[in-house]
């Protein structure tokens, strides 16, 4: 099965990059195959040209021979390094690619599939396998260095050939005892045992260093990860405050060594492992080496073979044995670089769960909406408690709802559900009284314009972070901006759109507050101009004037739409028509702000509570 995985891993690998990079695979075999030459066109020329010199031939002759070896391995330096320059350009290009497929992939799943620990660990898996064991340009490589190793065996011999067929006793005079077995063919079954020997070895050897290459790097996964998030951390100069304030150096620097330490202590016992089953194959290369040297030696003092011919075959044999050995080495790096690209192949493979439908919503002639949740029950994967039970609401176009509760109610995963990041586990939302799942998600997600408590601004221009575009109209993102109470500062930015935010990608990029940050988030959700309007804790970083602005002007800027807030501060709540309880996971009353004031129920004592700051 093994095998079977690794022959359809290399099937995958070459089509992929046949049809990403058209010519890759031919342009690095070919270079391979001239690698494996050229060293032949020295090892060959040069015992001519030795030969030549203890035959004393003339000048001509000699320099006949130097010239051509000049020519021919010149010619090859040339071609190779032409193919090589035009493979660089292809192996970078195939790197992004690649890079790129990983983004788009890890863009299109799921949220809910993304969140996982799972997802996450098969994502850093893929990640890391296609460095750690050589990506997929190295994996080519390693196939084009099989054939550059068959290609050397070949050339090597056709070179040695000569070296096993026996020389006329006339030509040597009379052969006794050991000259005579050197001279005969069968000779050459001693070099075979000592080459069989030392192969095996070395693939025993290469074998049990990858499975323990692939072990550590199975187990240090989640270490590299926190590794990685623990020293990204460190540098993520947005966070900086905090550990300075809360003098965290101490603790951040722990955690990171924590880790390094667990990394440190795995990559020590890997090498002290690979050092011990290593010695063997290092003992019976020297031996096989010594082996042959006396072997070819010994035929030269006996008069059986020239100076130049020993040169030759000590040459040709010693890259035979080298292209040997390294061809197993090339079959248990394939094996092990497949294993790390499966990882590649698992992460490009996982499949969405999410129902994607073909109605469009935008064909409605009357453009009314109306939400319902019917009998909703939902718990997050790896957990046995229910975050929403049987929820049971509806909401129209137009109305402005309010969703309150205690921390952990359920008011966030109520609106994911409502925003198809999440599918219900029971139960069924509606649109129009058709369930949402059989619309087109992308059309469906252009309803709604959503601000999470938790949001993000990028290191874009200003213009772009409102736009969520590179192309957009600025007049009406100017508008939006000005709507959302960024008007002031927005005219002091001498760039204005055009303006960076941040300095992640820009020198020049403008540090902004938490509350302008909150007030360019509002602003992106009006630019949508979505018919729902969803905002978690909407004015949370907001100063009471500016909040008090925002709330001014938000049945002018939310006009016609469906809005849905998402607040603790119950005076947010009483411009509402709906008010919307969550407690435990359930709806327990609903209404207007005078209506549930009177029903002295969680609202009222919610509201009671922070009655006393309103004073």
């Amino acid at each position: 099965m093994k095998n079977k995985k690794t022959r359809g891993t290399v099937s995958k690998v070459l089509n992929l990059t046949h049809r990403i990079v058209p010519g890759y695979i031919t342009f690095v075999l070919i270079v391979r195959l001239i690698a494996a030459a050229q060293p032949f066109v020295s090892i060959y020329f040069s015992s001519l040209i030795l030969d030549g010199l203890f035959r004393m031939d003339s000048f001509e002759s000699i320099f006949k021979n130097v010239l051509t070896m000049l020519c021919i391995d010149s010619a090859l330096v040339l071609i190779r390094w032409g193919l090589e320059l035009i493979n660089w350009v292809k192996k970078h290009e195939l790197t992004q690619k690649i890079n790129k497929m990983l983004v788009d992939k890890t863009m299109s799943l799921d949220f809910d599939i993304l969140e996982k620990h799972e997802t996450l660990d098969m994502y850093k898996k893929a990640k890391d396998g296609m460095t750690a064991g050589g990506d997929i340009r190295g994996f080519i490589d390693n196939l084009a260095g099989l054939i550059e190793k068959i290609a050397t065996i070949v050339y090597s011999i056709v070179l040695l050939v000569p070296l096993f067929i026996p020389c006329v006793s006339g030509e040597v005079g009379s052969l006794t005892g050991l000259s005579y077995f050197l001279n005969q063919w069968y000779s050459f079954g001693v070099m075979i045992i000592v080459l069989a020997v030392h192969v095996f070895m070395s693939y025993r050897t290469n074998k049990k260093a990858s499975l323990l290459q692939m072990e550590f790097f199975e187990k240090n996964v989640s270490y590299n990860r926190y590794f990685g998030y623990w020293f990204n951390l460190i540098f993520d100069y947005s966070i900086g405050k905090y550990i300075r304030l809360y003098k965290m150096q101490k603790l951040m620097t722990k955690r990171v060594q924590e880790t390094n330490d667990k990394l440190e202590a795995e990559g020590n016992a890997w090498v002290n492992k690979n050092l011990k089953i290593s010695i063997i194959p290092i003992f019976s290369q020297c031996f096989m080496l010594f082996a042959s040297y006396i072997f070819v030696g010994l035929k030269a003092v006996f008069g059986l073979i020239s100076a130049g011919k020993c040169i030759m075959y000590v040459s040709s044999y010693t890259r035979l044995v080298e292209s040997i050995t390294g061809i197993s080495n090339n079959f248990v790096q394939l094996k092990m670089e497949s294993q790390y690209l499966s990882f590649f192949y698992d992460y490009m493979e996982i499949q969405n769960k999410r129902y994607d439908g073909t109605i469009p919503t935008e064909k409605r002639d009357d453009n009314v909406f109306e939400i319902e949740f019917r009998d909703v029950s939902f718990k997050y994967a790896n957990s046995e408690t229910w975050a929403l039970r049987h929820v049971n609401q509806k909401i129209t176009l137009g109305t402005k709802n309010a969703v309150v509760g205690k921390n952990g109610a359920g008011k966030t995963t109520f609106i994911k559900l409502l925003c198809r990041l999440y599918e219900p586990t029971e139960g069924q939302i509606l649109l129009n009284g058709v369930d949402i799942r059989y619309y087109d998600y992308e059309e469906y997600a252009k309803l709604f314009a959503i601000v999470f408590q938790d949001f993000n601004l990028f290191s874009f221009p200003l213009g772009e972070n409102v736009a969520c575009d590179v192309e957009y109209d600025r007049e009406r993102a100017v508008k939006c901006l000005e709507d959302a109470g960024f008007g002031e500062r927005f005219g002091k930015m001498e760039k204005g759109l055009d303006t960076p935010l941040y300095q992640y990608d820009d020198e020049n990029g403008v540090e902004i507050s938490g509350g302008e940050a909150q007030k360019i988030a509002i602003a992106r959700s009006l630019y949508k101009n979505a018919p729902f309007v969803i905002m978690d804790e909407p004015t949370s970083a907001l100063d009471p004037v500016a909040e008090y602005e925002i709330y001014q002007r938000f049945d002018q800027m939310v006009e016609g739409k469906t809005s849905i807030y998402i607040s603790h501060r119950m005076s947010s709540c009483r411009f509402c028509d709906n008010i919307i309880v969550f407690d435990e996971g359930q709806i327990i009353e609903q209404g207007s702000h005078d209506k549930l004031m009177s029903n002295k129920g969680l609202y009222s004592e919610l509201w009671n509570a922070q009655a006393q700051y309103y004073a």
